[in-house]
Order: structure tokens, then sequence, then C-alpha cells
């Protein structure tokens, strides 16, 4: 009878992961917009895209002025490649880009150390989820994920939790903030779990924080200068205005 109930078990769990599931996040992107993110899950494989369409804040009613802070270029859609493990860390592939240039970066993300909450509870998208805390690369956060999802992964790189991520917001911030619109556990879109980025530059996360930090220094000194006379405004270098405050090669400098 065990045997019988552990193989119905079994064949239970394998059917879940052999599914594809669909999560569609609403990213607030800065104070000004929102754009969307979708994660599919199907055999073990994530992949994370995050639109390059930049909406409406449905909060304010206004536009972003960031559209034209890389001379005016419509950004493009962003991939997040990985795996689901319950590793201490996870191997993340990334794209983004910069002043027009196209890059394809290597991210070895550190798992959180989650404090999970289960008396915090929220419905989101129709699914109970549970309240956990924690510190990505400096920041603290909140998420808030489902158990009956038995994915550990999220949007973005997020991942660890015993479920999926519906929602992730940093403590102090009004922006970066994830939280899903829909959930298709059956979805039949036809997804390429390892695109190929053959025609983007190959560089270190190391490299692409250097350089995307030099391009907005950049931005910000012609902003800072084009202010009338008689105004203060003070704006310091290499200042970050995302989750990723802190990367671990700055806490080995220490």
């Amino acid at each position: 009878m065990k045997n019988t109930i552990l193989l119905i078990v079994l064949l239970v769990s394998s059917f879940a992961f052999s599914q594809q599931i669909h999560v569609r996040y609403l990213k607030v992107l800065s104070p000004f917009t929102t754009t969307q993110e979708d994660l599919y899950i199907k055999n073990n494989q994530v992949l994370s895209v995050q639109d390059s369409v930049i909406v409406q804040n449905k909060l304010t009613g206004d536009w972003t002025m960031a559209v034209n802070l890389d001379n005016g270029r419509k950004p493009s859609k962003e991939y997040f490649v990985s795996d689901l493990n319950n590793d201490t860390e996870k191997h993340f592939f990334f794209t983004s880009s910069i002043d027009g240039r196209e890059f394809f970066i290597y991210d070895k993300v550190p798992k959180i150390d989650w404090l999970i909450d289960e008396k915090q509870t929220k419905k989101i998208a129709g699914y109970t989820c549970y309240k956990a805390t924690g510190v990505f690369r400096g920041t603290n956060i909140t998420a808030y994920f489902n158990k009956d999802l038995p994915y550990s992964a999220g949007p973005f790189k997020f991942y660890g939790l015993p479920g999926l991520i519906l929602e992730i917001r940093p403590d102090n911030m009004d922006h970066e903030i994830w939280k899903a619109e829909s959930v298709d556990t059956d979805d039949q879109s036809k997804i390429v779990y390892k695109p190929q980025f053959l025609n983007k530059d190959k560089i270190s996360l190391k490299e692409y924080v250097a350089a995307k930090e030099e391009r907005m220094n950049k931005i910000f000194a012609k902003v800072t200068n084009s202010i009338p006379s008689g105004m203060k405004a003070q704006v310091k270098n290499n200042q970050r205005f995302t989750v990723e405050q802190k990367y671990e090669w700055e806490y080995e400098s220490y």
C-alpha cells in the first residue's frame, strides 16, 4: 500500500514538472513606469523575459523619462536563463544593453538566507502566498511565495524558497517591484529555454557593472551641467537604483 501511494506521488510530481508553467509579472521599473516580465518553467529549465515595451504606470498615469537615458534608443528585451536547483548558488546567464551595445553576461548568484513567516499570507493571482524576508545583494527584500507551485524560482534572479515567488519588493524602494498578474500551469507556448545570443558581446558581470556605471555617470554629469546656475544639485557617482546594491567581490574587498 505504501509503495502504491509513493508511486502515485512520484507520478503526480513528474506530471507537474513536465508541464510548462507561465507567470506574467507586472514590474515597477521606476517611480514613473511599469513593464512586464514573463517567467517560464519546464523540465527543470527556467527562462525569464523582461519586455522591452515601457507601459504607462498604472499608479500615477505618467510616462517615463528613462526611455531617453540611452540617447532615445528603445530598450531591448532582457533574458534571464537558469535551471532549478537546491544549491547554495545558481548560475544565471542574462542579456542587457548599454548605449546600444548588446551584452551576454554570466552571473553566479548566492542563495538568499530566507526567513519564512507562514502567519503572514496574502492572495496573489488567486494563490495563497506566504511571506519571506531576506537580503539580496545588499538590499532587504520581502517576498511572497506559493507552496502549491513547487518551483524554487521567481522573476529576475530570485530563487531559493520552497515554492514559486509571486511577489517580491525591496523594503525601502518604490520601484524594482515584481507582482504576478497571472499564472498558467499548462502553458502551450513554444519556448526556447537555452537561446543562443551569438550577436551579443560576452563579458563578465564585473565588466558589465563597470560599463553600466560609467555610462550612468556620464548621463548624471550631463544632467547636472544642464541645471541653471543658482540651483543646487548633487548626484553621486556609481549610484545604484536597482535591487542589486552590493556585489560579492565588493564584500570581499573589505
